[in-house]
């Protein structure tokens, strides 16, 4: 074998390593999480815990199910993120587009500094957030969320979707106007389809920043009935101790919907990206 193909080879050895380790290193967390989820709680607490499971039971899940208000949780996650996902799709499609292909005065000033507010911490601004939704009368509301959440999503939304509507040409529009449709029509029979792989990208990002967000779903409720999923699993740690079976359990059951969204939308995901990198 000659120094260049082996060159290559131990190039290819080395690349396929790291890859390898990053795999593991990001699957591990997931697969520890599912198997506590199934472990007994007389092997859950021992001092050397084992790789593989010695003993399978679904109690934890059981539990889950019939002792505690877990499935209104869910509920709750999904009307929010859900929601938040369609209201803030429609905002930052309109936003990006007037700020895009629009021309009034202080666009370049909204382009500028968009990103800014996306960049702003959670936590200063979570104090103003409370006191405003509760003079609406929203305190102890999901529907604040909606408010909330929104706020937190359309700037990172807008942000993504500028650079996907700044590469499509203008001579699409200018045809459809020819054709006889105005602003709005050229945007939704044109622009949306064309930029589909970008809007789902936005889309994927959007669901998964509200389905996880925590720190202003604590603040804005209080009751059960009204709070997300991540409330419902930070619940089952009482003062100093974890209930790890319904902590586990209850993890895997809240990260399935992002992780079938990712699945279905892996192949506009990862074009999107592409794409958005080298527009």
């Amino acid at each position: 074998m000659s120094r260049r193909k082996w060159g290559m080879l131990r190039k290819q050895i080395l690349i396929y390593t790291i890859v390898v380790i990053a795999v593991i290193c990001s699957l591990f967390p997931f697969y520890w999480m599912v198997k506590s989820s199934l472990t007994p709680n007389e092997s859950m607490y021992s001092v050397k815990p084992k790789l593989l499971p010695e003993k399978v039971t679904f109690v934890h899940y059981k539990d889950l199910f019939t002792k505690t208000t877990f499935m209104q949780y869910l509920k709750n996650s999904v009307y929010v993120a859900g929601l938040t996902t369609i209201i803030s799709l429609f905002v930052s499609i309109i936003g990006s587009y007037s700020m895009t292909r629009l021309r009034y005065r202080g666009r370049l000033f909204f382009v500028r500094t968009i990103i800014l507010s996306y960049l702003l911490p959670a936590a200063v601004l979570f104090i103003p957030m409370y006191v405003s939704i509760s003079r609406l009368g929203l305190a102890d509301n999901k529907n604040a969320l909606l408010l909330v959440y929104p706020t937190l999503v359309v700037p990172y939304c807008c942000y993504m979707l500028i650079s996907y509507f700044k590469a499509i040409p203008a001579a699409l529009e200018e045809s459809a106007m020819i054709d006889g449709c105005n602003k709005l029509q050229t945007l939704y029979k044109i622009i949306v389809p064309i930029a589909a792989p970008g809007i789902a990208v936005v889309a994927t990002f959007a669901f998964t920043m509200a389905w996880n967000e925590y720190l202003y779903a604590l603040v804005m409720t209080t009751s059960p009935s009204q709070q997300t999923a991540t409330i419902g699993i930070a619940s089952f740690k009482m003062s100093d101790s974890y209930v790890w079976g319904l902590l586990m359990s209850s993890s895997v059951i809240a990260s399935l919907p992002a992780v079938f969204l990712y699945l279905l939308a892996q192949r506009y995901v990862i074009s999107g990206l592409a794409d958005g990198g080298v527009k």
